[in-house]
């Protein structure tokens, strides 16, 4: 799951009159540590900017998703609460989730909103849709091998790789290979199936 850094940047900037203005701007990171989120920016702004610029704050969101569309040149922050049933009580529980849209519009953010939602088998109720001031969103900016590497660590792949190896400790299988490619570059790791009981113990192959 990504880690959404906020990381505010002041800096000079010329207005559209021609006055020069101190201003802070807001960019969200995809990034292990703040340090590397405050990296990032600095390595993407330094290029555009003559004069004082400085990192103002660096500060780790609750935003837990990005739904995005290209033809949008804003961001809306939205406030949902997942329904949930409390088995002992009977009674209703929300569980706040921070979601980020990209959007043209309002409308076009309650839309996209409600789009990246559709498949999902919870029930939900927005709170609140608002306009950020984030200028800029960069993704996490990793290598064909650590793109693959991700996949191999994710824990929705590794759940269905652990079925899959319980399943083979029964049928008497003594191990298999799993890949992950973005592509460019396969990333492989070969599971030796244990007596049922035992972990299984994984092998990279590409070193």
């Amino acid at each position: 799951m990504a880690t959404w850094i906020e990381v505010r940047a002041r800096y000079d900037k010329m207005m559209e009159n021609g006055v020069v203005k101190k201003t802070v701007e807001p960019y969200l990171v995809d990034a292990l540590s703040c340090t590397e989120a405050e990296a990032r920016v600095t390595e993407e702004l330094t290029p555009f900017i003559s004069g004082d610029f400085r990192i103002s704050s660096v500060v780790t969101t609750k935003i837990s998703e990005i739904f995005w569309d290209e033809t949008g040149d804003r961001f809306y922050k939205v406030k949902v609460n997942f329904i949930t049933l409390d088995e002992k009580t009977a009674t209703e529980k929300r569980n706040a989730s921070y979601i980020l849209v990209q959007a043209s519009s309002f409308k076009d953010a309650y839309d996209n909103f409600v789009d990246g939602m559709k498949g999902t088998l919870a029930d939900y109720e927005i709170e609140q849709i608002c306009e950020t001031k984030i200028v800029e969103v960069y993704k996490a900016d990793l290598t064909p091998k650590q793109e693959a590497e991700g996949i191999l660590r994710s824990p929705s792949v590794q759940r269905h790789v652990k079925k899959f190896v319980d399943a083979c400790a029964d049928g008497g299988i003594e191990s298999v290979t799993m890949t992950a490619s973005d592509g460019k570059t396969t990333k492989s790791a070969t599971i030796s199936i244990p007596q049922k009981g035992k972990d299984a113990i994984p092998k990279d192959d590409n070193g």
